[in-house]
């Protein structure tokens, strides 16, 4: 992790692919705040970046370790939960009805085998 002490207000946020991210607000604790301009559809409230994805802070700038569209995925409320955790629709609640829509599938499959498949 970078030496947050070196960010300023600002200076811009970039991926490591080089795509922008955002904007500094400010430094709060051990995460990025940006402003509420960057802040997609939330534009009411600030986001926040975790400090362990700053790699570098050159040339003005801030340089995240992940990239930009991976690092926006990452990106947290004031309370520190993810932005992904905040719908139904996040990728907890998919992956947690995936697994259930297999094991129905799977055990469908075994029902019907045992019910109407070919004897032994």
């Amino acid at each position: 992790m970078a030496d947050l002490s070196q960010i300023q207000p600002h200076m811009e946020i970039f991926g490591a692919d080089g795509v922008r991210l955002g904007t500094v607000d400010k430094v709060e604790g051990d995460r990025i705040k940006m402003t509420k301009q960057d802040s997609g559809s939330h534009k009411h409230h600030h986001h926040y970046i975790s400090g362990g994805l700053v790699a570098a802070v050159e040339d003005g700038a801030v340089r995240l370790s992940a990239n930009a569209n991976n690092a926006a995925l990452l990106e947290e409320e004031y309370d520190g939960n993810a932005l992904g955790e905040q719908s139904l629709f996040s990728w907890r609640n998919i992956g947690l009805g995936a697994a259930a829509a297999g094991v129905a599938v799977a055990a469908g499959a075994i029902f019907y085998q045992r019910r109407w498949g070919e004897e032994d």
